[in-house]
């Protein structure tokens, strides 16, 4: 219209986006949950590490000198290849070593690993062209109560305790996450009630010393009490452990089985070794024998419970004797898959400067024969299934050609062919081997796919 005012469009401002690439254990992958609520709660959309993002953030491991060459790697890949964005890196490897990533160019923050949940006001206004902002760790706060949407899995994750109060002499994680802390059991609750809440059906109960869990409480709270006061008031959740250490799976916790059909038919202990004079180099607090009595009542008193274990090959002072008495040993364990570490000397460990360090070439063979022995371990807890009924839950992703993916309350992948939403629990019966998993067939269906609920307020 002549002679009038022009009208400039109103533009909405852009929604900042946040990526986010987890290395190392259960805890990494719940902090980083953690983070991509923090961010949310700032206003920013959550992406996957693949697309364009304004932020990407790699949450590093240090546990073995791979784990963290793979986290450095990272860094250098997301800068190459997104240098119009900002890129960060918390965790256990720059709490501890973060010489090699202050000296990158172009990463332009450098967390701890107590203080991740901290960082996200403190980097949202950071931009690429900005130097360097460091924020190491300062003390070790008590845990935070915090209950994240699990953002890429159908499980959610609940920490509920964090550090480790042990002295494994080859492990750096007591001086990454500090001393042991616990979530009171109150809180526990509450964030299993807004899980549930949310849509949630099933929960994994995590920490870095699980089995530590409510010693450092005022009033100390054992973790198979507070499981079992879990499972009686949340019957709709499967509740899954992670790590627990031999001696931590006592009478109390395994008395839960009978008494929980909601409780996963599933525990994953680390062994570490066969050998009772490496156990003792290591600084572990059992022995063979109370590890093969430990494994043997459970697999008794409960055939398909399935029954993980970590191993470290080539721990200084393995001898081709130590390491045919492990070998030996865990063949004869109703064992249902193994987690194999080839050993990885960490600076400022006692392990790091024993003598009999095992070579390389060595190392890399033993770690062939035990891949073999687990693949065996497995096929043999599969035919040990087969006929079974039992509950699961449905997955994301799928086969055309092997069906849709489930994941069994005994840690089974299975393949079925009729439709199953995600984070729909269904009840199969275990009819074959389908190549190194299973087939399935659905015999009852609870329904439920994965909904995310509004809550306006935290129960």
């Amino acid at each position: 219209m002549s002679g009038g005012v022009g009208l400039r469009p109103y533009l909405l401002p852009k929604t900042r986006r946040a990526a986010f690439y987890t290395l190392g254990c259960k805890v990494n992958r719940f902090e980083s949950d953690g983070l991509a609520q923090k961010f949310r709660e700032l206003g920013w959309e959550t992406v996957s590490f693949k697309e364009p993002a304004d932020l990407y953030l790699i949450n590093t491991c240090t546990v073995t000198a791979e784990a963290q060459r793979q986290s450095l790697q990272m860094v250098r890949q997301a800068v190459r290849n997104h240098p119009e964005a900002v890129v960060g890196a918390v965790g256990c490897a720059t709490r501890l070593f973060p010489e090699p990533f202050l000296e990158i160019p172009g990463l332009r923050f450098v967390g701890g690993c107590v203080n991740k949940m901290a960082l996200p006001p403190l980097v949202v206004s950071l931009r690429p062209e900005h130097r360097t902002l460091y924020l190491p760790d300062e003390g070790t706060p008590p845990l935070e109560p915090l209950f994240p949407w699990p953002e890429t899995r159908t499980r959610a994750l609940l920490k509920i305790q964090e550090g480790c109060d042990g002295a494994c002499s080859y492990c750096l994680v007591p001086r990454a996450r500090g001393r042991s802390r616990s979530l009171p059991p109150e809180e526990v609750r509450r964030g299993l009630k807004h899980l549930s809440l949310m849509g949630v059906k099933e929960v994994v109960l995590t920490g870095i010393h699980l089995g530590q869990y409510g010693s450092d409480l005022e009033r100390p709270t054992p973790l198979a009490a507070l499981l079992k006061d879990l499972l009686d008031r949340h019957p709709e959740l499967q509740i899954r452990l992670s790590s627990l250490e031999p001696q931590e799976v006592g009478p109390d916790l395994r008395d839960l089985f009978h008494s929980f059909p909601n409780l996963c038919r599933h525990l994953h202990i680390p062994l570490q070794s066969g050998d009772d004079g490496i156990l003792k180099a290591m600084n572990r607090t059992y022995s063979s024998a109370f590890y093969r009595e430990g494994i043997l009542d459970l697999h008794q008193r409960f055939p398909t419970l399935s029954i993980g274990a970590d191993l470290i090959i080539g721990f200084p002072g393995e001898t081709e004797e130590a390491f045919s008495k492990t070998y030996e040993f865990v063949s004869k364990l109703p064992l249902s898959y193994l987690h194999l570490f080839p050993f990885s000397p960490r600076p400022g460990t006692p392990a790091a400067t024993f003598p009999g360090q095992v070579p390389q070439k060595v190392k890399k063979e033993r770690l062939r024969i035990f891949r073999e022995l687990d693949r065996r371990k497995r096929r043999e807890f599969i035919a040990r299934c087969l006929g079974k009924t039992i509950w699961a839950i449905g997955l994301d992703g799928g086969d055309p050609q092997r069906g849709n993916r489930v994941l069994t309350e005994n840690y089974l992948t299975v393949f079925v062919s009729e439709r199953v939403e995600k984070n729909e629990r269904v009840r199969l019966k275990l009819i074959g081997p389908d190549g190194e998993g299973i087939k399935g067939k659905i015999v009852e269906r609870e329904g439920g796919g994965l909904q995310r609920i509004f809550l306006g307020t935290m129960l």
